[in-house]
């Protein structure tokens, strides 16, 4: 087995062994959960009954809450009736109760789901309030949760013609502690505000400080179910960085204190996230995980709820949250500035750019020819264009060590005790013959930055998600359901190597490395495999069509020395 054998194996199987850990770390560097030293300490009461469909798994704490799920309002308070506040836009529907000022319901619109259920962003799958607020007044805490509010509005419609409207709502909890809760929303967005105003019983009452937390937590939404819960995360900006949090069962708590801009939940294409109108105001961050189980599924699904705090140290607190709650979507992110694009992973700062550039370009493409699977052929004939040179370098090359194979082989027989020397000798032949061992393998490192962040743009860009291309194909960013494309992946490069290798000692590479991509590639999505697919395609045809041309130049010299 020649050097060029050896490179080539050595080149895939680095690559198969770098790919597990460049899935797991490409979405960003997830932090280690705090040591115990460095985790606010929290009381850890009994989790409230959830709904019947809910089996949790693990409790954890509520941390620095004092949820009230029973009506233990004094009697005034009890006679003030619950209503629902309907907010109706174009891009999603929100329910308010005035249970709690509380936000029920986040429904996306024109967005496709697995069922007919639609997007459901505020699940609440184990009760209690998905959007509470919680103040520390005097060393007691005091929560939205439980108290009734009156609303000033019931039903808000936006449209073109009405592109804002708000609702307000006050409500006094029980020991006399006034909250405010202004919503304000706009037609066109995934985003709406909400204005916190509390203030406590009088003036001698400090609150020591406040924490708004989104309790909810996110439910899977793609088919590839377990595929959507290893992406579950508390994704936020804390100093100067932007860091992820996963969910975890030996540090179910985390808290951070110090300079925070935003903090969100995500899943794989979603996320809900909170942002104070001021950049970096919050005081810190908290996160809490809890597990659960549905009796339709026996996977443990967690719940990431997030929160900010503040200190604050005076009597009244007034704050302005901006809410986003949509799509992980790079070009929809990117306009809120501050850094929340950062909610979609991109993979390494390195790849960062190449994958923004994907995303950007594939876009363009799509603009022309509205079919993304189309728009990755398109765009892979353009590869191939660019890389041509690397290709013609390379099969010139293998030509070249074809013809030499006589010499070759003769010194190998000369030198069979002698491997060192052997060496040397055959490298001796190749550099008086300008010809390079290892050029087989540059357009396959030419092709590997592009891959890497294609892989991450199909695999996270929101744009690719429930994408059909062409019959079976009904999601470019899942794999493909029958594994015909990964099939006729490996065909193809079995037949180009089958043609194009005819040194015996390379003819094991024929078998491994068709065999070594179809196990690579199987279970990645279908749009990457079609991408390399038609790269193989187009390979062979350039190999056939070079191995042509150089056949009729020879036939051209030759008949030229005869004449």
């Amino acid at each position: 087995m020649d050097k060029r054998t050896i490179v080539g194996i050595v080149v895939i199987v680095l690559i198969i062994l770098a790919m597990p850990f460049y899935q797991k770390w490409v979405a960003g560097t997830i932090k280690k959960p705090l040591e115990e030293s460095d985790t606010t300490s929290v009381k850890t009461p009994e989790l409230t009954s959830a709904q019947d469909s809910i089996k949790p798994v693990q409790t954890i704490s509520e941390q620095e809450t004092a949820t009230v799920l029973q009506d233990s309002a004094a009697p005034a308070q009890s006679k003030i009736p619950l209503k629902e506040i309907v907010v109706i836009s174009d891009k999603f529907t929100v329910r308010l109760s005035t249970l709690g000022g509380d936000v029920r319901s986040i429904k996306l619109k024109g967005i496709a789901s697995r069922d007919s259920g639609g997007i459901e962003l505020a699940p609440n799958l184990l009760g209690g309030p998905n959007c509470e607020f919680v103040a520390t007044i005097d060393g007691k805490l005091v929560s939205t949760a439980g108290v009734r509010f009156t609303a000033d509005r019931d039903t808000i419609e936006l449209s073109e013609n009405r592109t804002t409207d708000a609702v307000t709502m006050v409500g006094v909890a029980p020991d006399g502690t006034m909250f405010q809760r202004r919503y304000e929303f706009e037609y066109g967005s995934y985003h709406f505000f909400q204005k916190m105003f509390i203030v406590s019983a009088d003036s001698t009452k400090i609150i020591q400080d406040a924490t708004l937390w989104w309790k909810s937590g996110l439910v899977p939404t793609e088919k590839d179910y377990k595929g959507d819960i290893s992406d579950f995360a508390a994704t936020y900006h804390y100093g100067e960085e932007i860091s992820h949090q996963k969910a975890s069962k030996k540090h179910p708590t985390v808290a951070h204190d110090g300079s925070t801009d935003w903090i969100g939940t995500r899943s794989k294409y979603f996320a809900v996230a909170m942002m104070p109108d001021k950049p970096n105001s919050a005081g810190g961050l908290r996160i809490n995980s809890i597990w659960y189980r549905t009796d339709s599924s026996s996977a443990e699904i967690p719940i990431v709820q997030v929160a900010l705090y503040h200190r604050v140290g005076e009597s009244r607190f007034m704050n302005s949250y901006m809410f986003y709650a949509g799509p992980r979507d790079h070009f929809i992110l990117k306009n809120y500035g501050r850094n929340l694009k950062r909610l979609v992973d991109l993979g390494w700062f390195w790849l960062a750019p190449i994958t923004q550039f994907l995303l950007w370009f594939f876009e363009l493409l799509y603009k022309i020819i509205p079919n993304y699977g189309w728009v990755i052929i398109l765009f892979t004939l353009l590869m191939k264009v660019i890389l041509t040179p690397f290709s013609s370098s390379q099969l010139k090359s293998m030509r070249r060590i074809k013809e030499l194979q006589p010499q070759i082989r003769s010194i190998q027989e000369r030198f069979r005790d002698e491997p060192q020397k052997m060496n040397a000798e055959v490298m001796r032949i190749y550099k008086k013959e300008k010809v390079n061992p290892i050029a087989g393998c540059l357009p396959l490192l030419a092709q590997m930055p592009i891959f890497f962040a294609l892989y991450r743009a199909l695999a996270g860009g929101f744009q690719f998600r429930a994408q059909p291309f062409v019959f079976w194909i009904k999601d470019l960013s899942q794999r493909d359901p029958y594994f015909v494309l990964p099939i006729l992946m490996a065909a193809t490069m079995f037949i180009q190597q089958k043609i194009s290798v005819t040194d015996p000692s390379q003819k094991m590479m024929t078998y491994m490395m068709p065999v070594i991509f179809l196990f690579f590639f199987y279970n990645m999505p279908a749009g990457l495999v079609l991408y390399w697919t038609v790269f193989n395609i187009l390979s062979f045809a350039h190999m056939l069509w070079l191995e042509k041309k150089w056949s009729q130049e020879k036939e051209g010299n030759m008949l030229t020395i005869t004449t």
